[in-house]
């Protein structure tokens, strides 16, 4: 006999969106709801069945994080007597912001502190005139992000602000989360459900607080994942540069053989890496350690070597181990930098600065091996776009990765990730992976569409994999690369793949900008500019535009670049081209991968 407690549930392969399969499920709990609330009234006379609460579930998500997220809050809300309703922003009424009274906002930041590109319309219209005052809004915003980058969470923040400005009431306080995101987005999920329930004036709705699962059924299923990762083999490491050239840019080839995990063009890779063991040496010198004292680590205690190789970041400084310092210490330059308002003074500081030189210069500070590993995060793992396609390489997943090393305060430091698969894997060794899918980043879905692709230095990834998953399903689609790096002699990556592929006709135009082989520098978005007309065109043909690369400052040109080619080209005003973009965003024609 089934469970008459149990809540009905739209199965996921039912035939309706993500956003009409929550609204669905929130509708089925609160009639059930209903329904037991009619038939407890009946065997107690007095009582009430008790109304449901709408409730609005806004997402901006660039990866598809937080739209996972934004269904097990519709999920949970439906359990507990809301009436939830799923908006991608992208999608989101502008019109229907005024009369809202319940928001549960859940967002990534993304590039350089900027919205994810499905928030960007939805920010600027919060932004404007148009904007309405809202007094009758209570809220709450969960932001997601990553402490390794200087404005971590800086929309999520951003938006917390902006809707405190336009009047309404947050019923429950932001919640920042960095990577390992599940433990604080379901303390969240859970105070703000409760919080909203006890803000409506509705003495019917009975919310019962209970933990949120830390994960839905669907995530918990999948085999692999950034906390129980693949054991996978690095089969090939070989450098993309020449003799000579400045940088050091490798190709990976991994075999996922025996895993069942697949991907598509545009999903990305997470490397779960180990740190430097000479590093961890230094570390061990700097504190006074013999290496074997026992420390927390992820499941059970680990001698601290070990915790410090496998577990904990120990380059960056964390913000709790610089207060630590500067309690300690009484170090007047620390004691500022950890003050509540201090601004470019911290990032001058931490720029080329890691922990061990924070140890050395102030080797009378000591900690215990416990105290002092409680003072660091949790390693993070690295995501890189695939430079790969499933279609072309099947059982394989490539990556084009930058590896870093560079000289500071006297010492060579080193990329953590980068210099792990360069130097730290061998064949022998297993290497822990997972995939991350990316749905806001693929190639055109019709094989027709004409494809442009803007890809400098390592961002050229994706698009050696859009342009083998084209050639490996017979796309008849147009496609144009604009790439760049320093110096053609030394830097021009998968030369011999690429030209090949114009030979055979997938790839139509290869355009690149070397910077440093004249005198005046010359970048992607230059090319684009020469280019401008026929870019156009292909515009007004239905082409596709991509992004790939740094978000700080090639992206933002780029973009620019984009206005002004619409601009000129189209003979529009400076209104119609950000129109005329807008609309290519919305119709998912203007995809990027920054970062």
């Amino acid at each position: 006999m089934k469970d008459p407690t149990l809540i009905p549930c739209l199965p996921e392969n039912a035939p309706f969106t993500p956003e009409q399969r929550a609204y669905l499920n929130g509708f089925l709990a609160g009639l059930f709801s209903r329904t037991q609330g009619a038939a407890s009234a009946e065997a107690k006379p007095g009582t009430d069945a008790k109304p449901l609460l709408p409730v609005s579930i806004l997402f901006g998500s660039q990866t598809g994080n937080c739209e996972n997220l934004a269904k097990r809050i519709a999920k949970e809300a439906g359990k507990r007597g809301f009436a939830p309703t799923v908006h991608d922003l992208s999608k989101y009424p502008a019109a229907q912001l005024a009369s809202e009274q319940r928001l549960l906002i859940v967002t990534s930041t993304y590039g350089d502190g900027e919205p994810p590109d499905n928030a960007r319309t939805f920010w600027d219209f919060l932004n404007s005139d148009a904007a309405p005052k809202l007094a009758q809004t209570t809220f709450a915003i969960c932001a997601l992000g990553d402490s390794n980058y200087p404005k971590f969470c800086g929309f999520g923040k951003e938006l917390d602000l902006r809707f405190e400005a336009l009047g309404a009431r947050r019923v429950f306080a932001r919640v920042d989360c960095d990577a390992d995101y599940e433990e604080a987005f379901a303390k969240w999920l859970n105070s703000s459900l409760a919080a909203l329930g006890e803000n409506t004036g509705s003495a019917g709705v009975d919310l019962k607080i209970s933990d949120v699962a830390l994960s839905d059924e669907s995530e918990s299923t999948k085999a692999y994942d950034r906390n129980h990762p693949f054991s996978a083999r690095l089969i090939e490491n070989r450098i993309l540069n020449a003799p000579g050239s400045a940088k050091e840019t490798r190709h990976f080839e991994i075999a996922m053989d025996g895993s069942g995990l697949t991907y598509e063009a545009g999903d990305a890779l997470g490397v779960i890496p180990s740190n430097c063991p000479e590093l961890v040496e230094d570390l061990l010198k700097a504190l006074g350690f013999s290496g074997e004292e026992a420390v927390p680590g992820r499941d059970k205690p680990l001698p601290i070597r070990g915790a410090l190789t496998q577990v904990y970041e120990i380059t960056r400084i964390p913000q709790p181990l610089l207060r630590a310092m500067a309690e300690r210490s009484g170090d007047a330059l620390l004691n500022q930098l950890v003050a509540p308002n201090v601004n470019g003074e911290l990032t001058k500081f931490l720029h080329g600065r890691e922990i061990v030189d924070l140890l050395l210069a102030h080797s009378g500070v000591k900690f215990s091996p416990e105290e002092f590993v409680g003072l660091l995060k949790k390693i993070s793992p690295r995501l890189y776009s695939i430079s790969s396609s499933p279609k072309a390489h099947s059982g394989q997943v490539h990556l084009t990765v930058n590896v870093l090393r560079y000289e500071s305060l006297s010492r060579k430091r080193k990329g953590v990730c980068s210099t792990f698969l360069a130097d730290r894997v061998s064949a022998d060794q297993s290497l822990p992976v997972f995939l991350q899918s990316n749905k806001n980043f693929r190639p055109p879905a019709n094989p027709e569409a004409p494809m442009i692709m803007v890809g400098p230095g390592t961002g050229i990834a994706p698009f050696r994999g859009f342009l083998h998953e084209r050639a490996a399903v017979g796309a008849k689609g147009k496609n144009w690369l604009f790439f760049g790096d320093q110096r053609s002699a030394t830097d021009f990556m998968y030369r011999e793949e690429l030209e090949t592929m114009q030979r055979a006709g997938t790839l139509t135009h290869l355009d690149t900008a070397f910077s440093r082989d004249q005198t005046a520098k010359i970048y992607v978005q230059d090319r684009m500019r020469e280019r401008g007309k026929e870019l156009f065109e292909w515009l007004e043909q239905g082409a596709h535009f991509y992004v790939c690369g740094d978000a700080s400052r090639m992206a933002k040109d780029v973009d620019a670049a984009l206005h002004d080619i619409v601009r000129t080209a189209g003979g529009l005003s400076a209104d119609g081209a950000n129109e005329y973009v807008g609309r290519m965003k919305s119709e998912k024609r203007y995809q990027r991968d920054v970062y």
